[in-house]
C-alpha cells in the first residue's frame, strides 16, 4: 500500500514537472518562431491578463471534479475554492472593463464597424475550432462518410445552429453558452460607451434597468459593472480612493464578496430556504446577481493594490493569462480525451487521493499543452488577421470623446 502510495505521488511530481516545462518550452519556441505576435501597449493591464488565468483554472477544475467525482463527494465544498461557475461572472465583468478601457481611460476612437470585425475575428475562430473537435470525438465511433455529411451538410445534429453561436445550442460544447453572451454582449458595447463617453452616470442606470427587464439568459449588467470600473478608474487607482467612505470598510466589504462568490456552493451545503427562493424569485435576483457584484468588487480591489498586481504579474500567471481563451475553449474537449485513458486507472484505484492527484496532473498539463498550441497556431494568427483587415476597412461609425 505505502509502496504504491509512494509511486502515484512520484508520477503525480513527475507529471507535473515535465508538463511545466515542457508547456514553457513550446511556447517561448513560439515566440522566437516569429517577431509578428501581438505586441502590448504601454498601458495594457497584464495583471488583469493573469486575473483572467486564475478565473479559467477555477472553471477547468470545477468541470474536471464535476465530471469525475461527482457522484463520490460532495462537491459543493472544493468547489467553495474552485467555483468555476461563477468565474463565468468575473469574465464578464472584465470583458466589460477591457472593452471600454480603451475608448474611456484612454479616449481612443472607436469605429463601430471595425470593433464588430476585430471581436469577431478574436472570439470565433478558435471557438468554431473546439465545436468541430467536440463534434469529432462524440461522433468518433461513426466517423464515415455518411456521418459527415449528415452532421457538416445536412446539419441533422445542429452543428450550424452550434458553431454559429445561434439560439444557445450547445449540445457538444456545453460551454459555449458564455460565448455566445459574450458575442451578444459585444455588439451592445458601442452603445453602452457611447452613453458613457457622454455621462458615465448612465452606467449604474443601465444597470438597474438591464436588471429589471432582465432575464435568466441577461449578462449585459455584468458588463455594465466592468464598464463602471472603466468610468471610474482614475479614482480608483489615484491615492485619494483612500479617503471615500467605503475604503476604511475594505476589509468587511471583501470578505462579504467572497461569502457572496460562493453563495452558489453554500446553498449547496446549506440551502438558504423556500422564503428566500420565493423572494428571489418573485424579484428575478439569481445567484449570478451577487457573484457580478463580488466580482466588481475584486475588479476595484485589483486595480487599486498594488501588492495584488505585484501577485498577479508573476510570469507562471501571466503565462495562464495569454492562454486564458484557449484553455477556456480547449479544457472540457481534453478532458473528455484523456478521461477515456485515465478512467480504467481511476476504477481500479477506487478514486483515491493519489490517483485523482495523479489524474488532475495529468489532465491539466494535456489542458495547458493544447491550449499554448491554440493560442500559438489559431488565436494569434486569426487576431493579426482580423488587424489586417480591418486597417484597410473604410471609416464607419466613429464614436469618441
Amino acid at each position: 500500500m505505502m509502496k504504491n502510495l509512494c509511486a502515484d505521488i512520484c508520477r503525480f511530481y513527475s507529471i507535473t514537472i515535465f508538463g511545466s516545462f515542457f508547456t514553457l518550452q513550446v511556447y517561448n519556441h513560439c515566440k522566437l518562431m516569429t517577431n509578428e505576435s501581438v505586441k502590448s501597449t504601454e498601458q495594457h493591464l497584464k495583471y488583469l491578463d493573469s486575473a483572467r488565468g486564475i478565473a479559467a483554472l477555477m472553471v477547468f477544475f470545477d468541470h474536471f471534479i464535476c465530471r469525475n467525482y461527482q457522484e463520490k463527494f460532495n462537491v459543493h465544498y472544493p468547489l467553495l475554492v474552485f467555483n468555476g461557475n461563477d468565474a463565468v461572472s468575473f469574465f464578464f465583468v472584465l470583458s466589460g472593463f477591457v472593452l471600454s478601457y480603451k475608448y474611456i481611460v484612454l479616449e481612443k476612437s472607436m469605429d463601430v464597424k471595425q470593433f464588430f470585425v476585430s471581436r469577431a475575428f478574436r472570439l470565433f475562430p478558435p471557438y468554431f475550432i473546439i465545436i468541430v473537435l467536440s463534434v469529432l470525438f462524440s461522433h468518433r465511433r461513426e466517423l464515415n462518410f455518411e456521418g459527415l455529411t449528415n452532421i457538416f451538410i445536412f446539419n441533422k445534429t445542429e452543428f450550424w445552429e452550434e458553431a454559429l453561436m445561434l439560439r444557445y445550442h450547445n449540445k457538444y460544447y456545453y460551454a459555449g453558452w458564455t460565448l455566445t453572451l459574450e458575442m451578444a454582449a459585444s455588439f451592445l458595447m458601442p452603445f453602452y460607451i457611447a452613453l458613457a463617453i457622454n455621462n458615465k452616470k448612465y452606467i449604474p442606470y443601465l444597470i438597474v434597468v438591464t436588471l429589471i427587464i432582465g432575464d435568466k439568459i441577461n449578462c449585459s449588467y455584468m458588463f455594465l459593472f466592468g464598464m463602471m470600473a472603466a468610468t471610474n478608474y482614475s479614482a480608483i487607482v489615484s491615492d485619494s480612493f483612500k479617503l471615500t467612505k467605503w475604503y476604511k470598510y475594505r476589509v468587511p466589504i471583501i470578505l462579504a464578496s467572497i461569502v457572496l462568490f460562493s453563495i452558489r456552493h453554500i446553498d449547496g451545503i446549506s440551502p438558504l430556504g423556500p422564503d428566500y427562493k420565493t423572494v428571489a424569485n418573485y424579484l428575478g435576483i439569481d445567484f449570478f446577481t451577487y457573484t457580478t457584484l463580488s466580482c466588481f468588487v475584486f475588479l476595484v480591489a485589483i486595480l487599486h493594490f498594488r501588492s495584488v498586481q505585484r501577485f498577479l504579474e508573476h510570469k507562471v500567471l501571466l503565462f495562464l493569462g495569454k492562454i486564458s481563451y484557449s484553455l477556456y475553449l480547449v479544457h472540457l474537449v481534453v478532458i473528455e480525451v484523456v478521461y477515456v485513458f485515465v478512467e480504467p486507472y481511476m476504477q481500479k484505484h477506487q478514486y483515491k487521493l493519489p490517483a485523482f492527484l495523479v489524474s488532475t496532473a495529468i489532465v491539466l498539463t494535456c489542458v495547458v499543452i493544447a491550449a499554448t498550441l491554440m493560442h500559438r497556431f489559431v488565436e494569434l494568427p486569426f487576431i493579426r488577421l482580423g488587424k489586417q483587415v480591418t486597417q484597410r476597412m473604410k471609416p464607419s461609425l466613429i464614436i469618441k470623446k
